[in-house]
């Protein structure tokens, strides 16, 4: 009767390897390093060659910043597409990879290089909506090849395993008072996030601290302020100056162009 279901079993994962259970025959997952919510998912993380859907409501964006570090900090690695352009590179901390793609489609391109290479563990693409409905068949396809987890940030995909979606309550707010008794600063949130998965939901809520950053008035915090400053005329030449070309770097490279090449460097040889 044994060999008759595991035979079954091998059958159905050969035909419907969608249908099966999230933690069916998979590897480890990628723990977020937040306690509650790696005890309410499956398997006690985000699911290693699966796709995850995340609905942003609160909160979405920093717990998987937090994931990507605490991957890094395991001795594995993790890249963010950033395709919406919303994520400046001046507060990205150094350690996962961070892409700027300069479109929707070569976003698209950068996630499916970097999960195909096997050589990172979580890549999270965000600032995609439709284009994950046209191709979230062909990420899922490459996300099981390289065994990466793989979450969405915003939009939909038709063969998603796992559904998450997070709010912040406006009760949810803990607040400094000022010298008046009025909030002044907000100092922590609690986050509800609401999981789904085949045959399975839960929810769980946990309490985030939140810093405040001193605001600029430069482009960058290395530039004097010279806003008002009279300016210099350059001088006239002779002739231009021809200057030799510069090696080209994978700093220069189009986004989908050094996702291509992060993938081949860190891949499996």
């Amino acid at each position: 009767m044994s060999a008759v279901l595991a035979d079954l079993k091998e059958t159905l994962v050969q035909r419907f390897p969608d249908a099966m259970p999230i933690a069916y025959r998979t590897a480890l997952p990628v723990r977020t390093g937040i306690a509650r919510l790696d005890a309410l998912l499956p398997g006690g993380g985000v699911p290693r060659g699966r796709v995850t859907v995340w609905t942003p409501g609160g909160g979405a964006t920093a717990v998987l910043r937090a994931a990507c570090h605490a991957v890094v900090e395991q001795g594995e690695r993790a890249a963010w597409v950033d395709g919406a352009g919303v994520v400046a590179a001046d507060t990205w901390r150094a350690g996962p990879l961070l892409l700027r793609p300069s479109g929707e489609m070569e976003a698209l391109v950068s996630a499916e290089e970097l999960l195909r290479s096997g050589g990172f563990a979580l890549v999270v693409l965000a600032g995609c909506g439709r284009g994950l409905e046209r191709t979230g068949v062909r990420l899922g396809r490459a996300a099981r090849e390289g065994g990466a987890a793989f979450v969405a940030l915003g939009g939909d995909a038709p063969v998603a395993h796992l559904r998450l979606v997070s709010r912040i309550d406006p009760a949810d707010y803990r607040w400094v008072r000022g010298a008046f008794g009025e909030p002044a600063e907000v100092v922590a949130i609690t986050v509800r996030v609401e999981a789904r998965s085949l045959g399975w939901s839960g929810e769980t809520d946990f309490r985030l601290p939140v810093l405040s950053h001193a605001q600029r008035v430069a482009p960058a915090p290395w530039l004097s302020d010279r806003r008002g400053a009279k300016r210099k005329s350059l001088p006239v030449t002779a002739a231009p100056t021809v200057r030799a070309a510069a090696p080209r770097s994978t700093e220069r490279m189009r986004p989908e162009v050094r996702a291509w090449a992060a993938a081949r460097a860190f891949g499996r040889r």
